[in-house]
C-alpha cells in the first residue's frame, strides 16, 4: 500500500510497520496537535467479513477495557474502499522485542517489564478475554511523564473466555503459544496466556526465547545467579501440563512482583556497562534531545541485521541506520562543504567513530545526513573526492524519494562510500546523505534512503 496523505483528519507521516492483516501508520492529529498510530486492514482482506469482524472486535475490546496497561483506541472509521481503520496510542519507544535486541536487560528492569505486561494481561482476563498472541513484539513502550510505560497490543487473535471451547483453528506465534493452542479445537483457558507470559519472561531474562516444549533448561543455566524462585516460576508457566502452571495472569504477576521486591535480588548491571558507551560521550548524547531512537527489524538479506531510527528534530529529519554503526549520535554536525555552500545547516552524523569519519586510513562506518532548502544540483560528494577515483552514478526512484546516488564500491581499498542527493516528488527540499560501509551494499544505501522522512 502506497503512503496515503491522510485518514480523515489525521495527516500521515510515515509507515510504522505491517503484518499479515494490517498496516500501521504514524499520523498527526493536527486538531489536537498529537501523534497517533493508525492501524488499517490490509487490502487483500478487504472483502473477508470474518477478518473485518476480528479487526473491529480488537478495537471493541481495547475500547471497553480502557486500561493504562493496554493500547488505547481513540476512534474507528472506514475508508472509501470499505476497509476499517482504528486510531490508537502511538508508542514512541518501539516494542519490548526492540529492547531485547539491544542487549541483556538488568534483572530489575526485566522484572519490572514483566510485572507490567502481566498487569495488562490480568486486565484482559478480568474482562473475560484471552489474548492468545502474547510476545515481545506485541508489547509496546511509550514515553510518559513518570517514565517508560508498557502497553499490551495486537489483540487480533483475542477471544472471549466463554467461547474457548469453540476455537476451530490454531492461533498464535510458535515459540510463544502454549502446546494446546497448536491443536485445532483445543479447549483453551487463561492458562494459555500464562504459558505465553512464561515464554516472554524467559526471553526477557536470557535474551533468547525458550525451546520447543517441553522446556527443560531453566533461565538460570543461561544467566547464572538468578533466584531459584524465578527459575521455578518460569518453568512452571512453561509446563506442558497446564494444571502445573499458575492459575491465571494475576497469580503469575503477583509471584513476579514478590521476587522483584525481595531484598536479596541480585544487583542490576550498571546501565553504562550494559550500553558500553564511552563515559566521556554520554553527557553529549543525553543532552541531545533531538535524537530519537527505536530499533526495528529490517529484512536486508543479512541475518540478524537491525536498523535504528535516528532523528534530528531541527530539520524534522528521520531515517533508519544499521544499529551496529550507531555507536555515536551527533546532531549539529558541521555541514559538508558543498552542502553548506548550497545553504544547508548542520546535519546528523551517526557513526562507529565520529572522529574518524573523514579518515582515509581507518575510516568509520555510518551515515551523515542534512537538509538543503530548495532544489540544488549537488556534487557527488560535498566533502570533495573521498576515494580518489570516479564514482558510479545512478538515478534512484523509490516511490517516496527520487534523485541521484554516487557509489564508490571500493574506497581506498578498505570500505565502500556512497553519497546521495534526493528529494520527494514535488518537494523542493533536498536531503543530502553520505553512507560509508565495510562492503559494497547498494541495496542497503537505497533502504536507508527509502526510510527517510521529513516533517
Amino acid at each position: 500500500m502506497s503512503q496515503p496523505e491522510a485518514f480523515g483528519r489525521y495527516r500521515v507521516i510515515r509507515r510504522l510497520g505491517s503484518g499479515s492483516f494490517a498496516t500501521v501508520w504514524l499520523a498527526q492529529d493536527d486538531l489536537l496537535n498529537y501523534p497517533v498510530a493508525i492501524k488499517v486492514l490490509a487490502e487483500n482482506w478487504a472483502h473477508q467479513m470474518d477478518i473485518q469482524h476480528r479487526f473491529l472486535e480488537e478495537a471493541r475490546i481495547l475500547r471497553q477495557t480502557d486500561s493504562t496497561w493496554l493500547v488505547a483506541v481513540h476512534d474507528v472509521d472506514v475508508l472509501p474502499d470499505g476497509r476499517p481503520y482504528m486510531v490508537m496510542t502511538y508508542a514512541d519507544q518501539g516494542s519490548v522485542s526492540d529492547l531485547i535486541r539491544r542487549g541483556p536487560l538488568p534483572l530489575e528492569e526485566a522484572l519490572r517489564l514483566l510485572t507490567e505486561i502481566g498487569q495488562g494481561i490480568t486486565v484482559l482476563h478480568n474482562h473475560g478475554t484471552i489474548h492468545r498472541d502474547i510476545k515481545p513484539s506485541n508489547v509496546l513502550l511509550q514515553s510518559s511523564p513518570v517514565g517508560q510505560r508498557v502497553l499490551v497490543a495486537d489483540l487480533g487473535f483475542a477471544k472471549a473466555i466463554d467461547e474457548a471451547s469453540g476455537f476451530t483453528a490454531a492461533a498464535g506465534t510458535p515459540g510463544y503459544m502454549s502446546p494446546e493452542q497448536s491443536i485445532p479445537g483445543g479447549d483453551l483457558d487463561v492458562r494459555s496466556d500464562v504459558y505465553s507470559l512464561g515464554a516472554v519472561a524467559y526471553e526477557l531474562i536470557t535474551g533468547k526465547p525458550p525451546s520447543r516444549p517441553p522446556v527443560r533448561i531453566p533461565p538460570g543455566r543461561i544467566r547464572p545467579g538468578l533466584p531459584k524462585e524465578l527459575d521455578d516460576l518460569i518453568l512452571s508457566a512453561l509446563s506442558v501440563d497446564r494444571e502445573s502452571r499458575p492459575a491465571d495472569a494475576k497469580t503469575f504477576t503477583d509471584r513476579v512482583r514478590a521476587i522483584r521486591m525481595a531484598p536479596n535480588l541480585p544487583q542490576a548491571e550498571p546501565w553504562w556497562q550494559r550500553y558500553r558507551m564511552p563515559w566521556q560521550r554520554v553527557v553529549s548524547v543525553m543532552a541531545s534531545t533531538a535524537v530519537v531512537l527505536a530499533t526495528l527489524t529490517a529484512s536486508l538479506g543479512a541475518p540478524g541485521l537491525t536498523l535504528t531510527t535516528v532523528g534530528y528534530t531541527a530539520h524534522g529529519l528521520h531515517l533508519d541506520v544499521p544499529s551496529m554503526w550507531a555507536r555515536e549520535f551527533h546532531t549539529g554536525q558541521e555541514a559538508r562543504p558543498a552542502a553548506a555552500d548550497a545553504g544547508a545547516g548542520p546535519g546528523l552524523l551517526v557513526a562507529t567513530d565520529a572522529e574518524e569519519w573523514d579518515s582515509a586510513v581507518d575510516p568509520a562506518y555510518g551515515v551523515y545526513a542534512t537538509v538543503v532548502p530548495g532544489s540544488h544540483d549537488l556534487p557527488a560528494a560535498s566533502g570533495g573526492d573521498p576515494c580518489h577515483e570516479r564514482p558510479e552514478q545512478r538515478e534512484l526512484d523509490t516511490g517516496d524519494w527520487e534523485g541521484t546516488v554516487w557509489d564508490w564500491p571500493e574506497c581506498n581499498g578498505d570500505s565502500s562510500f556512497s553519497s546521495a542527493a534526493v528529494h520527494r516528488p514535488g518537494d523542493l527540499a533536498t536531503v543530502y546523505l553520505e553512507v560509508r560501509q565495510p562492503d559494497y551494499r547498494p541495496d542497503l544505501v537505497d533502504e536507508i534512503i527509502d526510510t527517510a522522512s521529513l516533517g
